[in-house]
């Protein structure tokens, strides 16, 4: 057993240790604020809108443009006509029509009647 009052100390001192821990990020974020503000009063002073200065951190990568595929658009420019793709053909279904219409055919499960089956039974059997 520990003695009387002993268990109180590593309490407080992981209480410290939280507190010390939530300080310095209250003051890290009170650090972005300032930076923040700081920036907004600058964009406000040269007149340009924020998303339009480049961030420090951020490297502006270059712009990939996709390649342009004409399948419904017939161009008149010479070389809009280059990229124009050749009309497309049809996949022939009969073959997996006919698959599925044979598999959707009922098999036969009695071939014969037993006419047995089929009489009336006795209330009594």
């Amino acid at each position: 057993m520990a003695a009387p009052g002993g268990g109180m100390e590593g309490a407080e001192e992981a209480e410290g240790f939280v507190l010390g821990r939530l300080e310095q990020e209250a003051l890290k974020r009170r650090e972005r604020l300032k930076a923040l503000r700081q920036r907004t009063l600058q964009n406000k002073e040269s007149g340009e809108p924020e998303s339009k200065i480049p961030r420090e951190e951020e490297e502006e990568e270059p712009v990939k443009h996709r390649e342009i595929k004409l399948r419904n658009y017939d161009p008149e420019d010479e070389e809009l006509k280059k990229r124009k793709l050749p009309p497309a053909k049809p996949a022939s279904v009969e073959d997996t029509v006919k698959e599925q219409l044979e598999a959707a055919k009922p098999e036969p499960i009695i071939d014969e009647v037993d006419l047995a089956n089929l009489a009336p039974r006795k209330p009594d059997w």
